[in-house]
């Protein structure tokens, strides 16, 4: 229903109590009310209307540096103001692992301490076992959180937080030795992935002249960027030589896709385009000129991720698509894709890299295939 309240928010934004409280934790603006906005003033509560600072029209929240959350790249909208993480400084981010993920770090302990711990309620005349602390009260406390969905963020346990404060911190489920040196190796992959990203390698930008005054531009638009927009502009020139575009005359036509764009390729032959678009499991040809709108001609979907894409200058409708598995398929529209090499791994030497760019030489039958060791031509006529 509509009325009902949601089942599920988020506990580390919200908290129980009224828009205006002011919490005593030190934790910053962790559990409290600053992932709203509250408008009000002073009057009741029920007059008061909140709007949230995290959308496309509110305020901007660009943070300077990671927050260290382990196993986790940040999100894509802060790539641009975010360090690559350092794999030296996995010391915080085990810390945070260990207070944010609880459960996963302390699972099995109960089994251990199962001798030691006594989960029933004792009756008036029963005895608690020797040598052994009662934890029904913490157990049944646990079973709420369960049953009724409430959130361990507000409503708390004395003697779960007295269990917490005196364990947590000594007793691990997962070694400590073996959580860093994993985690070292997940920042390091991730340091590597951000300054050299394989997925957005290849430019997502394109324009297909008409004339010398005229042309189309294609580019990503969206909040995910996936659609493809073929916008007709026009190119001004002034008196000083500087030259702009000019993009009011028209509306841009557009195609929505599954998946982000990766990379544009394309290539002009007797007044006529061929436009090939990637993502990461979807590649998608289209055709157009100065008279005909964009026309989508084929889509293809892909086992493995796609890095490359590139339209033939020599005979329109034929691409080339290469991919992680090292595979560089000839893929003409309507006739389906035709495998012209296949590298299981890096060309000289082994660089842990599955970037794999395939293009078309001056020979209509010649390719270049490169990774990040080198690059060789291909002839498809030989085997």
């Amino acid at each position: 229903m509509d009325y009902q309240f949601p089942e599920k928010l988020f506990p580390t934004f919200y908290n129980c109590g009224p828009p205006n409280l002011v919490l005593k934790h030190s934790a910053g603006g962790w559990g409290c009310y600053e992932g709203v906005l509250g408008q009000g003033g002073a009057g009741p509560l029920s007059s008061w209307t909140f709007t949230s600072r995290r959308q496309v029209q509110g305020q901007l929240w660009c943070q300077t540096e990671p927050v260290p959350v382990p196993l986790l790249s940040p999100r894509k909208a802060f790539q641009g103001y975010l360090k690559p993480p350092d794999p030296l400084d996995f010391l915080s981010h085990m810390q945070n692992f260990f207070m944010d993920n609880g459960p996963d770090a302390f699972r099995c302990m109960s089994e251990i301490l199962g001798d030691n711990i006594y989960f029933r309620k004792a009756k008036t005349k029963e005895k608690y076992r020797k040598g052994s602390a009662n934890a029904w009260k913490t157990k049944c406390y646990v079973d709420l959180l369960y049953k009724y969905n409430m959130c361990p963020m507000t409503y708390q346990s004395m003697s779960l937080g007295k269990y917490c404060s005196l364990m947590s911190d000594v007793i691990h489920d997962i070694p400590p030795e073996l959580l860093g040196s994993l985690l070292y190796e997940e920042l390091t992959e991730q340091r590597d992935h951000v300054q050299f990203n394989e997925g957005a390698t290849g430019g997502a930008l394109a324009f297909v002249p008409f004339s010398q005054s005229e042309g189309c531009l294609l580019y990503p638009g969206g909040l995910g960027m996936n659609n493809l927009n073929f916008h007709k502009v026009a190119l001004e020139f002034s008196c000083d030589r500087s030259s702009c575009i000019d993009a009011s005359s028209s509306e841009p036509v557009s195609f929505q896709l599954k998946a982000p764009i990766r990379q544009i390729s394309c290539c002009s032959l007797f007044s006529d385009c061929c436009v090939a678009v990637r993502s990461d499991y979807l590649c998608g040809v289209w055709r157009f000129s100065e008279r005909n709108e964009p026309c989508l001609l084929q889509v293809v979907n892909t086992k493995a991720a796609v890095t490359c894409v590139s339209v033939s200058p020599h005979i329109l409708g034929e691409v080339l698509v290469a991919s992680e598995s090292g595979a560089a398929n000839l893929w003409t529209v309507g006739r389906g894709m035709q495998k012209v090499r296949v590298e299981e791994s890096n060309l000289y030497f082994n660089a842990k890299s599955s970037w794999r760019w395939c293009e078309f030489s001056a020979h209509p039958r010649v390719m270049l295939y490169a990774d990040r060791t080198g690059a060789e031509l291909t002839d498809f006529r030989v085997k």
